[in-house]
């Protein structure tokens, strides 16, 4: 029987894993990557005259707000002696060594651009692409091209490419600069932004921020009573323990400080993504960060002046660093298959539609029933043990070992619950638009593919006392790699050293 053939695009945290899973299930896939490396953003690339435009990267200070135990994939724990919170260097180092224990560079095509995808009669797929070893890489050339026919297309290329520019007057005149000693306005406040802003008020001599809705947002810290902030919810207290949204807020404002009384937030805690810089409040509170209002116009003059919206000035700025988001962009796929088409988008507001995605389990287009997007989300939490839930999913789509998916019109009745859903849970904003909770979307999806790790089951088959520690120990997702198909005989011992147990004594 001929294997299905599976194109996957990106070599980031989905392409891996969804790679690694096509193998799993005996598929016949092929991974397309633009760079020389896996991992995608999380290796840090230098910017400078030999590489003005380099593909998505961290920075190079960057360290990652899940803890390693909530962002492991489940059946390759990342080293339990390494730290809690990671820097994106062993973020890169841990994607390396999965790949090297998989043996998945063999199927890695490096330095490879897909520059079409297509939908065929016949309900397969054409993928156009140029590998950087072709000469004269033009659309006036396009001999350059070559192209190859698959039963199936993975998506993994991440949302994380295309900057979301605010429109500023004047914004276009001020150009980047080494940050040490100098004055400089960082525009946006979510992860990002915070993180930034803090890294840069330790060598500029001046940093504003700028809020464009006027208020700060709640600000998590990384560690809550010395215990990660993502490990607090044990599935026993989510099950019988609500959650008090104001006795949280309450906890995080003691840790972390109260917000100035005039940038208050005005939504409820859990009403938008959550930012985790637990440090920024102390810099604030040393005048090396000044929060700002929205930017009204960029004056390049001799002054070289920005204004706000309340009418403020400030003087001699040398620096703009927009931390403002990513729109989604596919540029080798039509549009309608990532939004649903000018019939759905109409139904939204400009914002929210600028990154509309209408996607069934934030991975199939209705229409569609052999393309997949891995990744395509904002997760509250980490987000590479979801997309290695989602490729589990969908090569056991292919497979046919789980139901297969519904009709187009059921599949639309579901996506708009989802965005109903979302938006009445968070402020309106594009940043929302793909929203969706950790913990609930991998219980849904563990459920499906008959991997939950239900508590009657763990306590017959593996005894007390490793379900005490399902039920109220960390919450990793090597859980689901305990029972169903592909479980690892690996996980209980994983799950005890992350808790802290040494397996070898028990």
């Amino acid at each position: 029987m001929v294997k299905p053939r599976i194109a996957i695009i990106g070599a980031g945290s989905s392409g891996l894993t969804a790679l690694k899973q096509c193998l799993a299930d005996d598929l016949d896939p092929i991974c397309f990557e633009q760079t020389s490396c896996v991992g995608g953003l999380w290796n840090f690339v230098e910017v400078d005259d030999e590489n003005k435009d380099p593909h998505p990267s961290s920075y190079k200070s960057l360290i990652i707000n899940t803890s390693k135990e909530m962002m492991t994939f489940s059946d390759f724990p990342i080293p339990a002696e390494w730290p809690t919170y990671l820097h994106n260097s062993l973020v890169a180092k841990y994607f390396n060594m999965y790949a090297d224990h998989f043996k998945l560079w063999p199927y890695i095509k490096f330095r490879t651009t897909v520059v079409h995808v297509s939908y065929l009669p016949d309900h397969r797929w054409k993928v156009k692409y140029i590998t950087c070893e072709d000469k004269d890489q033009t659309k006036e050339n396009p001999n350059n091209e070559h192209e190859e026919i698959f039963d199936y297309v993975i998506v993994c290329n991440g949302h994380h490419r295309k900057h979301r520019w605010p429109k500023y007057k004047g914004m276009d005149e001020f150009k980047a600069a080494p940050f040490e000693n100098k004055r400089v306005v960082v525009v946006g406040i979510g992860n990002s932004g915070l993180d930034i802003a803090v890294e840069l008020s330790h060598v500029a001599s001046q940093v504003y921020l700028c809020v464009r809705r006027g208020t700060l947002p709640w600000i998590m810290p990384r560690l809550i009573d010395g215990k990660a902030i993502d490990q607090l919810r044990s599935r026993f207290s989510d099950a019988f323990l609500p959650t008090s949204s104001s006795a949280f807020t309450k906890r995080i404002v003691q840790i972390v400080g109260p917000h100035p009384p005039s940038l208050q937030p005005t939504t409820p805690l859990f009403a938008h993504h959550p930012t985790v810089k637990s440090d920024f409040f102390e810099r604030l509170s040393t005048g090396t960060i000044i929060v700002t209002k929205n930017i009204l116009e960029l004056m390049p003059d001799e002054t070289k002046s920005i204004k706000f919206v309340d009418g403020s000035i400030v003087e001699n700025i040398d620096a703009v660093v927009y931390a403002t988001g990513y729109h989604i962009d596919f540029p080798f796929l039509d549009r309608e298959i990532i939004n649903g088409g000018p019939e759905i988008e109409q139904e939204f507001e400009d914002e929210y539609k600028e990154n509309l995605t209408w996607m069934y389990k934030m991975i199939f287009p209705p229409n569609y029933r052999n393309i997949a997007f891995i990744g395509l989300f904002q997760p509250i939490a980490a987000i590479f043990p979801i997309t290695e839930l989602q490729s589990r999913y969908v090569t056991s789509l292919i497979k046919g070992v789980i139901n297969p998916l519904p009709s187009p019109k059921d599949m639309d009745i579901a996506i708009r619950n989802y965005h109903k859903k979302n938006r009445k849970q968070y402020y309106l904003s594009a940043r929302h638009t793909m929203e969706l909770d950790y913990f609930e979307y991998l219980d849904k999806m563990s459920q499906e593919l008959g991997c939950y790790p239900y508590s009657l089951e763990i306590l017959k088959k593996f005894g007390f006392n490793l379900w005490k520690l399902v039920m109220f120990g960390v919450r990793t997702p090597i859980q689901y790699r305990l029972l169903g198909r592909q479980s690892w005989e690996g996980a209980k011992d994983a799950i005890m050293a992350y808790n802290k147990i040494n397996p070898i004594q028990h």
